[in-house]
């Protein structure tokens, strides 16, 4: 045992030296991370819509349709910059992409208003851009919904009725919506923390399967086993181990750091996202043995992993629910260590969620990386085997007699 743990700390110190003298991987593992966690989250900086462009188109020309125009400028999802006198000049507005919506008042507008009879408003929006047009429509609902209950409890006020009896004879059912999760119901606060646990997965997949298949393409595999003493268990866990310590660092200082820049808010329990996103590098680590296991090159490992992140991400849960998804994809995503990490570190973030309410991913991570050891480590052997030209469990590696039959 003994022997065995200072085997671990060798092939972790071998590791080290390796990673410095690689420009390649230095980039992907310490450059990476730290750069494309500011530069992804800074695109979300305002985290929501602000003063998207519509135009008005005032038919009515009355004072009450003015102070309609002057409410939805005030909005802060709108801005009114444009008033247009005809809907065929709105429509080739929208379709320049000179504003994203538009608004029609028709004639009459007030006087319907006044008779109490009501009138229509035409919105039209540019939903090739959803996110901005449920924004501007959310906006143009909650100013036209604050105008209507003013004109209607007027109206029942010039009829008799106290503000009281008005308020309650125009809406005598009231829906209160209250958000309990993302408070601001905004995008960024969102989309921000999924992205962070995405680059953790990303960077860490990409930067050891990079380390592995360069051991493959110089022909050190046989070096690597000789540094761990044989022994499979020092190989695997001191060069992961290395790249463990390494990503967990990463991670608390994603949640801290980072979250407290982009001031996205943390609700639940630090102990218990600590130990999930553990166990999710731990998981990681061994995915990344196994599947790099299989390049000979180190950028052709590279070019296959580097266009996994947006199909990842996408059938991860995170950005799409899981359960509508088809089943082969829904069977790929459950395979992957982010799909029960992010279900759980959202409920633990934005939910306020503590370790007994993450049990289920956390056992699913734990089966995932106990599944990967055992593959990795076959795999693992069966690549020692075919580079010793023998049983790999001998008690002692003669690594210049390896070197002699190679070459012959």
């Amino acid at each position: 045992m003994k022997q065995k743990v200072s085997s671990f700390w060798d092939v972790m110190r071998r590791e080290a030296r390796i990673i410095r003298g690689d420009v390649d991987i230095v980039s992907i593992i310490l450059i990476a991370p730290i750069f494309y966690a500011f530069f992804y989250g800074s695109v979300y900086w305002y985290k929501g819509e602000h003063d998207v462009a519509i135009a008005v188109v005032d038919m009515d020309r009355s004072a009450t349709s003015q102070l309609l125009t002057r409410n939805l400028d005030a909005h802060q999802y709108i801005a009114v910059t444009e008033s247009l006198r005809d809907l065929g000049a709105a429509e080739r507005e929208i379709a320049s992409f000179g504003v994203q919506g538009a608004v029609y008042i028709p004639q009459g507008f007030e006087a319907s208003l006044k008779s109490g009879k009501g009138a229509d408003l035409k919105v039209y929006l540019n939903t090739s851009r959803f996110l901005v047009s449920n924004d501007m429509n959310k906006g143009v609902n909650e100013v036209v919904q604050t105008m209507a209950a003013g004109a209607r409890v007027k109206y029942f006020e010039m009829q008799g009725y106290s503000l009281d009896q008005a308020k309650e004879m125009y809406e005598p059912l009231r829906i209160e919506v209250k958000p309990l999760f993302n408070m601001t119901e905004t995008y960024g606060d969102f989309l921000i923390p999924g992205i962070l646990a995405l680059i953790l997965q990303q960077t860490l997949l990409m930067g050891l399967s990079e380390s592995i298949a360069k051991e493959r393409e110089l022909g050190t595999m046989g070096e690597l086993f000789a540094t761990a003493g044989r022994s499979m268990w020092a190989l695997m866990s001191g060069k992961g181990a290395f790249y463990l310590a390494l990503f967990s660092a990463y991670a608390f200082f994603f949640y801290t750091v980072n979250f407290a820049v982009f001031s996205i808010p943390f609700r639940g329990s630090g102990w218990a996202l600590a130990l999930l996103t553990i166990v999710f590098l731990l998981s990681v680590v061994y995915v990344s043995f196994f599947f790099s296991s299989f390049f000979e090159r180190k950028m052709i490992a590279l070019q296959v992993l580097g266009f996994t992140s947006y199909p990842i991400f996408l059938i991860s849960g995170y950005s799409w629910p899981l359960q509508v998804l088809p089943m082969p994809l829904r069977l790929l995503a459950n395979t992957l260590p982010i799909t029960p990490y992010v279900s759980a570190y959202t409920r633990i973030v934005q939910m306020g969620a503590g370790l007994g309410d993450v049990l289920p991913e956390l056992g699913q991570l734990t089966v995932l990386a106990i599944c990967g050891f055992i593959f990795t480590r076959i795999r693992m052997k069966v690549l020692m085997r075919n580079l010793t030209g023998g049983p790999v469990p001998s008690p002692v590696f003669d690594f210049a007699d390896w070197m002699r039959r190679k070459k012959s």
